[in-house]
């Protein structure tokens, strides 16, 4: 009898996860069936575990239940469960975390829900009967025969649906979640198959049609009364973070969201149906998707492995047509290979966190507000016509914006996530209109369009059902997926501040971000990018085909439906939903198959040219790009001017390597890759530390993070600075014509005893010394040209700023460059900050912080610390490895 209650309680247990993972995936109840007899086929062969060892069914049972809930709470974040690749991931790289891992962690308060207290209460009273139910020794006659009809049951339901599982298009979830990996497995199998044949049906017609390249671009432009309206124009494009089209003239508490970009929409032009287009990699593949205007790739961030390939998009053509052009974003340059990428789409210039002062922070990153209010100055200077590409930051996931910005006045307990993408979205709009009317006062907005556009969603899976309630969507489980859907819109707003030329439109026509940068040309009146996929949304068809790659491939939206493709990419069993009548619809044969199947080809021949290198067809064309300089970051330009030639220079930090490794682990060969693009701008031995063979290795390697350095030790390197020299040697060294900005941080003063300050003050240093000093602020500024001139030194017990302005002249001296150095002692706030033309150079460590700045040139040529605390030497923060044989030989 006991074991019949273990059998019982086992059934319930694994029927009630998968009946709950299920719901949450939105499928529909039918494979119930299949999970109700896997269920009953756990139970009754948990009745012989039990028999064997009651310990084993207990830690299969809690080993499952863990793995379940962790399945759960990524449904409910991500849509789906975890994929076979990211658990790959887990137990080959057990120091990285995947990205999507760390969102999860952030949002898993947020996730847990009351209702996984009833799976709870189900796990502990099985495990509990586990534990005291008393184990019989035979198993009955029953047991047998009942596990032999499930099994009969389960080997004619597979039977009833073997033609699905051998063609790929078997619902995954039909036998339970740990059997979906086994479907999804097969499935992706067929797809890849069905890919190849594709590709080689592209492949066939690229053989036989010797203007296969002319063939794939548009048929003549249609010319309108919008075409060539705003030609000549600067342009700024803004890429909005998480920005979704419901924002725009969206209310709380009686206060607008957006204020600023719901006036922008009302003057000027709006398009209120355009969806977003991202797979793997979100905000770069949104970017990839308006500039280019093809697909991201579905399993693949072409950031990574597709940065050498040739292409000619919205960037390119703006510079055959004489514009400059310049992408400009506050995160870190070489976070998802940007800083090659941005080159590769085509820009001149491209400015980072590292070319901006990022000291003021909203939301942990650099704020919205002080990027735009920096990035004036940059595109101030740039010669017009000129286009500019920003990307926000602030509104970005998990939305937790400081109090101190918010800008919505909402009820005290308004403390919940829709309440913080508010107080996000606020932020960022208010710095919008902050640096638009910064533009305003330089004299270039009147001759500038300002075209802005969401990335993609912002409200996460599990927060979607209050956004339904938002925007009034009937919510039924069979209705989730496809309400996913219909919340998929961004905003994209046109406008221009000329009033001859104001376009006053507010148009339903549906798109998609793929739209962006042809409605933008078509604005211009400059050449389409030839190999789009988008149209011009002031010439496209209203009966259009929208294909949409973040959901599962065949997905589109048309004006009269959305197709949310099953996961097995079968068309029957689809969902469509019809907008006319809000009602879901039967998926029969016809137009809407013809849609479904031109959605899935689009993307695949999107994938095609893509990876073939297919999308530039002239090869002197191809030929002609391979000369362009890669935007060097200024830690990297420092390590290659400090050097010896032939050593090794490591060109990133550790977090970024490993996010490149990471993405990049399934192909080698394109770190591989982006080690030639570093050769090609530096003819120097630039590596990453994954690439280096260190056994074999006998060259010195350089690198800037310090979190190489016990990784390098125990490959047998002995570690020191880079560079190692007294400061007095330091200061004699440098040549004539600069200007060297000194802040002190902590204590300066220690080791400047008696002795040392008669040696450092015919260097200009003469108002520190120990004993006097000691924990002060400190700024000195000296000039050095045929000797050392101190013209601003100060030391204080409180806190010092100096301030200048580029072109001033100062205590005699000019000063070509903007200024700003700031000294806190360590009782004042521990600080030291040097910041020239805007740009953050202090190393802000103990001692003093040296920063050269070349008086001709405004450039950089040292940034370096000497920990006068306790050394006089001075280093740069970067390091020196060196084999550990090639020490003792010496």
């Amino acid at each position: 009898m006991s074991s019949l209650i273990i059998s019982v309680l086992v059934f319930v247990w694994h029927f009630s996860w998968n009946l709950t993972i299920n719901k949450a995936l939105g499928h529909k109840t039918l494979s119930w069936v299949h999970i109700l007899l896997m269920s009953l086929l756990i139970g009754l062969l948990s009745e012989s575990v039990y028999q064997l060892s009651k310990v084993s069914l207990l830690v299969v049972i809690s080993f499952f239940s863990l793995l379940y809930y962790i399945n759960l709470i990524h449904v409910r974040f991500f849509g789906h469960l975890i994929p076979w690749v990211q658990i790959k991931e887990f137990f080959s790289k057990n120091k990285t975390t995947a990205a999507g891992g760390d969102m999860l962690v952030q949002a898993l308060k947020g996730l847990m829900k009351s209702v996984d207290l009833i799976l709870l209460f189900v796990y502990v009273i099985t495990a509990t009967g586990i534990i005291f139910f008393k184990a019989e020794v035979i198993i009955s006659v029953y047991s047998i025969v009942a596990i032999n009809i499930v099994l009969v049951s389960l080997i004619i339901l597979t039977c009833l649906k073997y033609r699905e599982i051998k063609e790929g298009r078997v619902n995954p979830y039909l036998f339970g979640v740990f059997f979906s990996y086994y479907f999804a497995y097969l499935n992706e199998q067929k797809r890849k198959e069905q890919h190849e044949n594709l590709f080689k049906m592209f492949e066939e017609e690229k053989d036989h049609d010797t203007n296969f390249e002319e063939s794939q671009q548009k048929e003549e432009r249609q010319k309108d009364e919008f075409f060539g309206k705003w030609k000549g124009k600067n342009v700024i494009l803004i890429q909005l973070e998480s920005f979704q089209q419901f924002l725009i003239h969206h209310k709380v508490n009686g206060q607008e969201v957006t204020p600023f970009l719901n006036r922008m929409a009302r003057e000027n032009i709006q398009f209120t149906e355009v969806y977003s287009q991202f797979a793997m990699g979100h905000t770069v593949d949104a970017e990839f998707a308006a500039l280019h205007s093809l697909y991201p790739l579905k399993n693949e961030i072409i950031n990574f492995k597709h940065f050498d390939k040739k292409y000619r998009g919205l960037a390119h053509i703006f510079k055959e047509n004489n514009y400059e052009t310049a992408a400009l974003h506050g995160f870190k340059g070489d976070f998802y290979n940007r800083r090659i990428m941005m080159k590769t789409h085509g820009f001149d210039s491209f400015y980072a966190e590292e070319d901006f002062n990022s000291s003021e922070r909203a939301s942990t990153w650099m704020s919205d507000s002080s990027f735009f209010k920096q990035s004036v100055d940059k595109i101030k200077n740039m010669k017009e016509p000129f286009f500019s590409f920003m990307i926000s930051l602030t509104s970005h996931f998990p939305f937790e914006l400081e109090q101190k910005y918010w800008g919505l006045k909402l009820e005290k307990d308004q403390t919940n996530f829709m309440s913080r993408y508010y107080q996000s979205a606020n932020y960022t709009d208010r710095a919008l209109e902050h640096f638009y009317n910064q533009l305003v006062k330089e004299g270039l907005h009147k001759n500038t369009v300002f075209a802005f556009y969401g990335d993609h969603e912002g409200v996460t899976l599990e927060n979607l059902p209050e956004l339904f309630d938002i925007l009034e969507f009937e919510q039924m489980n069979i209705l989730k997926t496809v309400n996913q859907q219909r919340a998929a819109k961004v905003p994209f707003i046109l406008s221009t501040a000329d009033p001859d030329q104001v376009i006053n439109l507010s148009s339903p026509k549906i798109g998609s971000t793929l739209d962006i940068s042809q409605t933008l040309l078509h604005l211009m009146g400059l050449p389409e990018i030839s190999y789009a996929m988008g149209e011009s949304l002031f010439t496209s068809s209203p009966n259009r085909t929208i294909p949409l790659i973040q959901f599962p491939l065949g997905s589109f939206v048309s004006k009269d439906f959305f197709c949310y493709a099953s996961s097995s990419g079968n068309y029957s069993e689809s969902t469509f939903f019809d907008r006319k009548i809000n009602r879901m619809i039967l998926p029969v044969s016809g137009e809407k198959e013809k849609q479904f199947d031109f959605s899935k080809q689009q993307i695949i021949k999107s994938e095609y040219l893509i990876t073939g290198d297919l999308l530039i067809g002239n090869q002197s064309e191809k030929e002609g790009d391979d000369g362009y300089v890669i935007d060097l970051n200024s830690k990297l330009e420092e390590l290659l001017s400090i050097a010896d030639h032939e050593a090794i220079i490591i060109p990133v930090s550790r977090n970024l390597e490993m996010i490149y490794t990471r993405q990049t682990k399934d192909n080698p060969s394109v770190l591989h890759n982006l080690e030639k693009y570093y050769f090609k701008q530096t003819n120097r031995n630039v590596k990453f530390f994954s690439t280096i063979n260190f056994e074999n290795n006998i060259k010195d390697i350089f690198f800037e993070d310090p979190q190489y350095i016990d990784l390098i030790r125990d490959k047998g390197y002995f570690v020191d600075h880079a560079l190692s020299i007294s400061l007095e040697s330091f200061l004699d060294n440098l040549p004539d014509d600069v200007c060297i900005v000194v802040t002190a941080k902590d204590d300066a003063s220690n080791q400047i005893n008696e002795a040392y300050h008669s040696k450092v003050e015919k260097f200009g240093i003469s108002k520190l010394k120990k004993g006097l000093n000691y924990r002060f602020s400190y700024i000195n500024l000296i000039y050095k040209n045929k000797g050392f001139t101190s013209f601003f030194e100060e030391g204080s017990i409180t806190a010092l700023e100096l301030h200048l302005n580029k072109n001033q002249f100062f205590n005699g001296f000019y000063i070509p460059f903007n200024l700003s150095a700031i000294s806190k002692g360590a009782l004042v706030g521990n600080r030291s900050e040097i910041n020239v033309n805007g740009v953050p150079y202090s190393l802000n460590m103990r001692g003093l912080n040296i920063v050269v700045v070349d008086m001709k040139t405004s450039k950089i040529l040292k940034s370096v610390r000497a920990d006068t605390y306790s050394n006089t030497t001075v280093n740069n923060g970067m390091y020196r490895a060196t084999k550990s044989e090639a020490v003792d030989g010496g």
